[in-house]
């Protein structure tokens, strides 16, 4: 499991934004509000998958 660090995550709108995208995307993953991270089940490509699809959100995720 990977941990994305998502500082910008700041309400339950940017998790149900993020939650729409990454289930468009098939990935398997669960979303921390307090937290601010979002943890991805899979390889490195899945993992890129996710990190493109919140910088299309306008989020900047990076590994925790």
């Amino acid at each position: 499991m990977t941990i994305l660090s998502v500082p910008d995550m700041h309400c339950d709108h940017c998790v149900a934004r993020i939650t729409r995208a990454l289930t468009k995307e098939g990935v398997p993953f669960q979303v921390s509000l307090a937290d601010k991270t979002v943890s991805v089940e899979g390889d490195a490509a899945m993992v890129t998958r996710v990190v493109e699809a919140l910088n299309d959100l306008g989020f900047e995720a990076q590994p925790r």
